[in-house]
Formats: structure tokens, C-alpha cells, sequence
């Protein structure tokens, strides 16, 4: 940019600036002024009364006074409403915030305010002093929200662009500038001023990103002052707000466009915190260091999650505890977490960090990676289990003690943002759609995560925190190495010596694993390294992209996983060296355990906090400390990324007698053990059958998200958060709780003596609320007998209740008329989910297993009537795969009986429902299903082409009393299959 077309810039801008004010000034004070001269004031001289409006809208209108009153007051109201938005927008301007958007004929009103505002802040921007006679001040889209950094070390043929004449001098090194995503709220002004220091280096961004291909539908870069979010530009790194620049300015809000509502400082103003030495080198483009802020720290918050047993007040609690310690202001380049596609984005003011009870302390990135993996465990175990005839069947396996406890970290995060937790199916959904990692937190710092960029990472550990550090490290990325994203390169004795103590065996972990990788020596794994590295190379010379991130986009179908190697350092490490020395751009990086030369060495402790750092990146890593696992917490969790593959779940433990609670509300707390036969569940039920069927004063429903009602309205307020989740725990146990009971499902946080106050409060809370919303002063409404808590039966129903007194009335059904009866109002009452809105594992596990009650239920109620009655069959097969559409089985008998009455196209619309559903796990249906498929619908060689017409059943259905439709010559011919490409 030369000084005319500066100043021409400037020139038009003021004039843009000066038109929207007078255009602006026209509408707001000249509209009024002229309708005030035609039409006189809004204000009429008298209130008419009815009769005057009656006999006015009867009369004809011979003088045109109703119109020109009409327009006069739509006129009059269109002023107020756009001077109102004006005043609105002007307010949100000011304060940096976009103003809530206004619904119906207000919005291009408001949209026609918000451009005149941000057309006359022109005037400001443009006549503003300015440093450089050379840049001129940038003003880009009115939106506000932070940036995502992508790292991408470029290499060589990494495109060039002509520094500002401010920086002639120093000419940036293009080949360490990252690719960064625009997003609502970005101005080049702002993102050079928080990389370089200065916002008047904002052409040499522009001018090194006009060049970039951008995504499908967005425009490419042909104007500093037009930028969009969803487009790509290059940036340089944090450090090269060190290089000498020009004195920054400060830029006022008046003078900003919607500015983000919370900012960091950028690099070059940010002060070390006495705990963090300032960096004396420059560090790597791979490692990010914390930063600090300058906005007081609130103290860090510790809660624990489950304990598995009660202490004594003056024991330490040995429970999984979640840390949240402080944490600044995210700065402009860190990489905000990802979030489910139906949900706003989750961020939080400080690291989520749990510590388990055996000394494991690990982040929420493994958490939210566990989580998953249980996720998809559930499902897999959902597709593979086969209806039962009998119920209660075969629980839920027990969750183990610690992926319970990471798992309901990661729900809560949703639950403390007023978010409800998602199911297992939209977490491996909002999976699916996240793209390869490429930062893993490692740790914490003081107050910060300490964040580490996968491709190019160089980091070895020594000392006896070493192993369960890099246990952690490999944890997490096998928990995100789906699809090809990511690849741990480990060879087989390090392997064994990284997984001593747990149980596993290498080799067997890589088959069931994908993302593992399993050599027989380290020189095989430099091997598998030079030739990715190579392959690589080839690819981006071929397309000219200049790493591998931008590669992943124009190759989608390329396997390109980031590998990250994980073995000990070699006596000579040559050839590491090398490979590594250039592994940025290619998606490579290492954890070595040992001192490496090359890279940066840290000395850990027994609770892995960094004693010693030596290493370009040192001064990073100093009083920071990472995340480990224990032996047998890494096992569990191995062990549940395994079955998330698919893999089977091991052989079940012996039964435990001792076992205080049966699926779906049946208390079996003093009983001895369960009989191979059929249990009898009249005695669990909170009500005679004769009062079965009597009106409650109040109804707790828990299919679905806990509602309680009373004489059939919601009570909306006056009910804690604590109150319902106890409500829905006493409705899963019908004969009551104990105090200890309650405590530890309910609050495993407190101590006993704490605990014991938040239940005796929930009950009062509980029994005020029912009694002012029922009227009944003297009902108790949660009965404590015995030393046991329990819902009165005879004034609270639930729905829970009624869907078990049918199963019960279904089980001891002695004829199957009777047991049809039963089961055919199921699909009534089955309507959702256990609890949808609570994340306590107990409430998980009945989730669960009402699940499989339910869907045995009405796979039961398919068997029973599949012959009289095949279209009501169908119709219980389908409400059954809509609670549970990843269990095979179902979907095999439902294609039977759609091939039983001749609906061939029925069979394949089911086998591809099936297919979408299962391709969510990665899988496709077995084999025998596939073979199921040709079989109905391919007939056997030699079998006649006649097809069998069904029985005619007793009490047809309209559509089974039609029947197929006639052919000539009396049947009809089916066709061979072919099957499909896809299948």
C-alpha cells in the first residue's frame, strides 16, 4: 500500500462515514419533523370512546381522514421502533457486545441501524492519528468471538509476502507463520496486534493470505478491510511479537468495531507471574506456553466425584476428586474446546483436572476422550445382545470406580452450563465430526494448561513420574485415534515395559486397537517413520501445500494420521535427529523416555511434577506438573477404548451376593441371592394392586427429564436441583434408602456429617413444596421408617412404577392373552430415557438396563403375535429399535416378518436403517444379518417362485386384510437380487 491509495482509502471512508450520519440524522430526527408538519403529533386531543370508534369504522370513509389517520399512526410507530433499535445498537457498540437480535419486521430495521452505526464509526476510524502514514486502520466485520490457531510449520515452498515498510529490515520467516480461521469478531488489526504487538502490521498478514485457497462458498482475500469468518489467513507465530516493531498505539472501543467482549493482552504486554520465570529463548512453534493475566485469579476449586467409601471426618479422603484451579483469559491464538453440533460452545474459566483415588491425575481432554470410548462401548454392546424372554435379564456391566468418575467430569460440564448431558449416541456423532487433534494437554502450570502441538513435538522424560506420564500421554491419544486421526509408534519393549502392571498385552491391544502400532525394535519404528516422512514429502510436493494440515483438506481420503512416537531414547539417536529436526510440517513428533539432546528433557517426580527442564523449551515447562496414570487406572481404560473398537468385553466377574440394587428399582438390599428361576417382584411394588389404578395427589415422572406434578399441573418452582435428583433415586428404590445410601449416591463431595444436612434438606424442601402445591398440610410425602427413606405410595405415583406393575403383571402372566394384554401398553408408557438430565453412574446403569427391559419387552410382544397379528408385531419391533436402533437382533426379526408378508422393499429399507446407524460406530452389520438379507430376498435354488402367502390372522388389520397386491396368473414372481455396491 503507497501513500495515494492510503489517503483515497481514508477519503472514502469519511465520506461513508459522513453520508451514513446524514442518512442516519435524517431518520431519526428529520422523519419525526416532517410528520409532525403533514400529519400534526401522534398524541390525539381527546381519548374516543367506543361508540366513536364503531361509528367510525362503519361509516364510509368519504374523506380519506381513517387512511391518512392510519398512516399517520404507522408512520409515527415505524419511527419509534427504528429510534428505539438505533438506541439499542448504539448501547451494544459501545459496550463491545452485539445487541440480542429483534424477531419479525423489526429485524431489517435493526439490521438497517446496526450498518448505519457502523458506517459513521468511520469517521472516527479513519480520521484517527496513526503511527505509520503507510497502514491505515482496518475496520472488518461487526461480530465479536475468538480465533483458532492451527499450527502449520510451512516448509520451504511455503508461499511468501511482502513485509510492511515498517519492517523492510526485518523480513518475517514465512516458514514458521500459522494458518489461523477467521471467526466472528476478527479484525486483521486485531490479530497482528496480538501476534506481532502492533495492529499496523496488519498488511503484511493480508498480504501473505490473499493468495489462500479458501473453503467451498467463501471468497478469497481481495480486501484488508472485508474479511469473513470460516476463511484461512497466515500469521506469524506469539514470538514474533518479540522482533522489534513499532511503539503500539492504543485503540479506544469507540474506535473498534463490536470488539470480543473478554481479550488478552498480547504477548508483548504480558507480565510473568512470580511462579513463571520469564522465557529467556524463544520456544518452539510446537509447545504453547500458559500465559498469565492480568485480571485478579479466583482460587482454585476442588470437588471430589464419587468416593468409594466413607471416611471418618479427620481421614483424608482418598475419593476422585475434580480440580478446577484459576485460569487467565484464554488468549487470542489457544484453541478454544470443541463443542456437541446442538449445543453452544463449552469454555471454562479454568482447567477441569480429577484426581482418582489411586493417585491418577489427568485432564478433561481425557476425560471427554474416555467418555466417548464408554459411549461407543455401550453401543457396541447394544448391537451384539439378543433379546431376552425373561426380565429382569443380565444387567448393564459395572462401570469400573475411575471411568465412572472421569465420565461424570465430562457430563458435568454440560450440566454446569444449564446444558442437558448429550446421549452416547450425539457424543460419537459431534465426534465423528471433530477433526484430527493437534494439541494434547499435558498438564498444569500454576494457574494454566500447558498445551502441547502434536506435529513437531520433541519432549523426553526421565525420572520415576516418566512412565505414568507417558502412560497418560498415550492414553489419551489411542482414546482419539479414530479414523486415522491419530497413530501411536511404540516398539514392542517399550511397549511392555510402559505397560508393566497392567495386564495387557501389546500385541493383542494393537489388534483391537487402530490407532496402535506395534513394532518389533526401535529401528523398525525409524523405519515406519522415514517412510511416512517420505510419502509425505511426495504428497505435498505434488499438490504444493505446505504442511500437513492443509494436505488432510485436499487429500480427505488420504490416511494421514499424526504419529507420535513413544519409545526409549537410543544410545545413538542420529537418525531420530534427523527425522525430527523437519517433523513440523509432516505431522511427526516424539516422546522419548530418557535425556534426548535434540529435544527438551524434563525431570519428573513421583507425582510428575517438572523438577527439571533442560531443552529449547525449558523455561515452558518449569513448576508445571503433568498428567499420570496408575497401572490398573490405565488398564481400565485401555481396556474400555479396546471395546469401543468393537472388541468383546472380557469374561464377567463371579456374581456378587452381596449386591445392594437390581435394575430398574427393584431393592434387594436384605434378601439372599437370586434363584436361577424367574424372581417374583410383587413385593417391590409401592402399591396393592388394588390401589394400583387410584389417583395420586402427585405424579414424579422419570422417563424423560424429572418432572413432578401435582393434581396434574408441573410444579415449575419452589423444587431444588438436589430435591429431584432424590426424588428420581427413591423412585429406583420403591422400599427405601438409608441416610448413608443417600449421601454417597447423591453427594459422594461431603463428608457424612455435611452430607446428612444437604439430605434432611432436600427432604424438607421436598415435603414444603408438595405440601403447598397439593394443599395437604399434614401429608409427609416422604416416609422415614426404619431407619429408611421412602415415597409414600398412596400419595405419589411415578411413571417408573406403573411401566414395572406391567412387566410384573406381563411375567406372571399364566396364559399369553394375559401376557399380551400386559405388554401391548408399553409402548404407552416406554416413551424415553431413565433420568435424561442426571449424570450420576447409578442413574446411568438403570438408564441402561431399563433400556433392555423395555426393548425384551416388546421384542416378547413381537414373538407373541407375529403370526395372528404381524402388522402390530411390526409396529412393537419398530417402537423397540426407535429406543435401541444400534441392536441387530431386532432388526433381523423385524426383516423376517416383513418377509413373511411379502414386503421386499420393507426388508431392504430395514437392513439400510440398520447400515446409517451402525456406520456411527465404525462397524457394519454381521455377516449373518447380511446373509439374512439374501435369503429373503433371493429364493433358494429349486424352491418355487410362489410366493407363500401369511396366515390370515384371527383380528386382521386393515392392512394385513388387504394383502399383497394381485398379480396375474394368480402369484406373483420375485426377482433375484443384486445386491448393492455399498453392502
Amino acid at each position: 500500500m503507497n501513500q495515494p491509495r492510503v489517503q483515497r482509502t481514508r477519503t472514502t471512508e469519511v465520506l461513508r462515514g459522513l453520508g451514513a450520519l446524514a442518512v442516519l440524522v435524517a431518520l431519526v430526527a428529520g422523519l419525526p419533523a416532517a410528520l409532525l408538519t403533514v400529519a400534526g403529533s401522534p398524541l390525539p386531543h381527546q381519548v374516543p370512546n367506543w361508540d366513536q370508534i364503531t361509528t367510525t369504522l362503519t361509516q364510509p370513509d368519504t374523506g380519506n381522514t381513517l387512511f391518512l389517520t392510519l398512516v399517520k399512526v404507522i408512520g409515527w410507530t415505524a419511527w419509534c421502533l427504528f429510534t428505539l433499535t438505533t438506541l439499542a445498537e448504539t448501547i451494544a457498540y459501545r459496550r463491545g457486545r452485539p445487541a440480542p437480535r429483534l424477531p419479525g419486521l423489526i429485524s431489517p430495521m435493526q439490521h438497517l441501524a446496526r450498518n448505519l452505526i457502523a458506517m459513521t464509526a468511520l469517521i472516527i476510524s479513519a480520521t484517527a492519528p496513526t503511527l505509520s502514514s503507510a497502514t491505515p486502520t482496518s475496520i472488518s466485520t461487526p461480530h465479536t468471538a475468538a480465533v483458532t490457531a492451527l499450527p502449520a510449520t510451512a516448509p520451504t515452498n511455503a508461499p511468501h509476502a511482502q513485509p510492511p515498510a515498517s519492517q523492510q529490515a526485518d523480513k518475517p520467516d514465512h516458514a514458521q507463520w500459522r494458518t489461523r480461521i477467521i471467526k466472528r469478531g476478527d479484525t486483521l488489526w486485531a490479530i497482528a496486534r496480538t501476534t506481532t504487538g502492533s495492529g499496523t502490521n496488519y498488511p503484511a498478514i493480508f498480504k501473505a493470505s490473499n493468495h489462500l485457497p479458501q473453503p467451498h462458498g467463501l471468497p478469497r482475500l481481495t480486501d484488508p478491510d472485508r474479511i469473513y469468518p470460516g476463511q484461512h489467513i497466515k500469521t506469524p507465530p506469539r514470538h514474533a511479537a518479540r522482533q522489534p516493531v513499532q511503539p503500539r498505539r492504543h485503540i479506544p472501543p469507540h474506535q473498534r468495531l463490536y470488539p470480543p467482549a473478554t481479550t488478552s493482552p498480547p504477548a508483548a504486554e504480558r507480565s510473568p507471574t512470580p511462579h513463571m520465570p520469564t522465557p529467556t529463548a524463544t520456544p518452539q512453534p510446537s509447545t504453547e506456553p500458559p500465559t498469565a493475566s492480568r485480571n485478579p485469579v479466583p482460587p482454585p476449586r476442588t470437588a471430589p466425584v464419587t468416593p468409594p467409601t466413607r471416611q471418618p471426618a479427620s481421614t483424608p479422603d482418598p475419593s476422585p476428586s475434580r480440580t478446577r484451579p484459576a485460569t487467565p483469559t484464554p488468549s487470542a491464538d489457544a484453541q478454544p474446546p470443541r463443542t456437541p453440533p446442538d449445543a453452544p460452545g463449552h469454555r471454562h474459566d479454568t482447567p477441569v483436572t480429577v484426581t482418582l483415588p489411586t493417585g491418577a491425575y489427568l485432564g478433561l481432554g481425557l476425560a471427554t476422550a474416555i467418555s466417548i470410548a464408554l459411549a461407543a462401548t455401550r453401543l457396541h454392546r447394544r448391537r451384539r445382545r439378543n433379546p431376552a424372554p425373561t426380565w429382569p435379564n443380565r444387567s448393564e456391566p459395572a462401570t469400573p470406580t475411575g471411568i465412572a468418575a472421569v465420565r461424570k467430569t465430562h457430563l458435568d460440564t454440560y450440566t454446569e452450563q444449564g446444558e442437558p448431558p448429550p446421549t452416547d449416541a450425539e457424543l460419537l456423532a459431534h465426534d465423528a465430526a471433530e477433526p484430527p487433534p493437534t494439541h494434547i494437554t499435558a498438564g498444569t502450570r500454576d494457574t494454566a494448561e500447558v498445551r502441547l502441538s502434536l506435529s513437531g513435538l520433541k519432549v523426553a522424560l526421565t525420572g520415576p513420574g516418566a512412565a505414568p506420564a507417558a502412560r497418560a500421554l498415550a492414553t489419551e491419544l489411542l482414546a482419539k485415534s479414530r479414523r486415522d486421526r491419530v497413530e501411536v509408534l511404540i516398539p514392542e519393549p517399550d511397549a511392555t515395559t510402559l505397560f508393566t502392571g497392567t495386564g495387557i498385552n501389546p500385541r493383542e491391544l494393537a489388534r483391537d486397537i487402530p490407532g496402535l502400532h506395534v513394532v518389533g525394535s526401535l529401528q523398525a519404528a525409524i523405519t515406519h517413520l522415514t517412510a511416512e516422512f517420505i510419502h509425505r514429502a511426495r504428497l505435498m510436493e505434488a499438490t504444493g501445500e505446505p504442511d500437513i494440515h492443509a494436505l488432510r483438506h485436499v487429500e480427505p481420503g488420504e490416511p494421514l494420521p499424526t504419529i507420535i512416537l513413544l519409545a526409549a531414547v537410543p544410545t545413538s539417536s542420529d537418525a531420530l535427529d534427523a527425522i525430527f529436526a523437519f517433523s513440523g510440517a509432516y505431522g511427526l513428533g516424539a516422546v522419548l523416555l530418557g535425556a534426548w539432546a535434540a529435544g527438551t528433557t524434563l525431570t519428573l517426580a513421583a507425582d510428575c511434577a517438572v523438577t527439571d527442564a533442560t531443552g529449547p523449551t525449558a523455561t515452558t515447562w518449569t513448576g508445571s506438573r503433568l498428567f499420570h496414570l496408575s497401572p490398573s487406572d490405565a488398564a481400565e481404560m485401555l481396556q474400555t477404548i479396546r471395546t469401543a473398537h468393537g472388541a468383546p468385553d472380557p469374561a464377567p466377574a463371579p456374581a456378587n451376593a452381596a449386591s445392594s440394587t437390581t435394575p430398574t428399582g427393584r431393592d434387594h438390599t436384605s434378601a439372599p441371592p437370586a434363584s436361577p428361576s424367574p424372581p417374583q417382584l410383587t413385593s417391590d411394588r409401592p402399591a396393592d394392586r388394588e390401589e394400583q389404578d387410584t389417583p395420586r395427589p402427585v405424579r414424579l415422572r422419570v422417563l424423560g427429564p424429572i418432572r413432578v406434578e401435582a393434581d396434574g399441573k408441573p410444579i415449575a418452582t419452589g423444587l431444588r436441583r438436589i430435591t429431584r435428583d432424590l426424588l428420581a433415586y427413591l423412585t429406583l428404590h420403591p422400599q427405601g434408602i438409608t441416610r448413608d445410601q443417600g449421601v454417597d449416591a447423591l453427594m459422594p463431595d461431603r463428608d457424612l456429617t455435611a452430607g446428612t444436612t444437604m439430605l434432611h434438606t432436600a427432604i424438607n424442601n421436598a415435603r414444603k413444596t408438595l405440601r403447598q402445591a397439593t394443599g395437604l398440610r399434614q401429608a409427609m410425602f416422604i416416609i422415614h421408617a426404619d431407619g429408611r427413606y421412602r415415597l409414600d405410595p398412596h400419595l405419589i405415583d411415578t411413571d417408573l412404577w406403573q411401566l414395572n406393575r406391567l412387566l410384573d403383571r406381563a411375567q406372571q402372566a399364566e396364559t399369553d392373552s394375559g401376557r399380551i394384554n400386559a405388554l401391548r401398553h408399553v409402548p404407552d408408557l416406554y416413551t424415553a430415557e431413565l433420568a435424561e438430565d442426571l449424570t450420576y453412574e447409578w442413574a446411568e446403569t438403570e438408564r441402561e438396563n431399563l433400556r433392555r427391559h423395555a426393548t425384551d419387552a416388546l421384542a416378547q410382544l413381537a414373538h407373541l403375535i407375529k403370526t395372528d397379528h404381524p402388522d402390530r408385531a411390526i409396529t412393537a419391533l419398530e417402537a423397540a429399535i426407535t429406543h435401541d436402533p444400534y441392536a441387530e437382533p431386532l432388526y433381523r426379526d423385524l426383516m423376517r416378518i416383513q418377509a413373511a408378508i411379502g414386503r421386499p422393499d420393507a426388508i431392504r429399507r430395514t437392513y439400510d436403517h440398520l447400515k446409517r446407524h451402525l456406520a456411527a460406530l465404525d462397524t457394519e452389520p454381521e455377516e449373518r444379518t447380511h446373509q439374512l438379507l439374501l435369503t429373503l430376498l433371493v429364493p433358494a435354488a429349486g424352491a418355487p417362485t410362489t410366493r407363500k402367502k401369511a396366515p390370515v390372522p384371527t383380528s386382521p388389520s386393515p392392512a394385513a386384510r388387504r394383502g399383497p397386491a394381485p398379480h396375474k396368473n394368480g402369484s406373483s414372481t420375485v426377482r433375484p437380487l443384486r445386491p448393492r455396491q455399498s453392502e
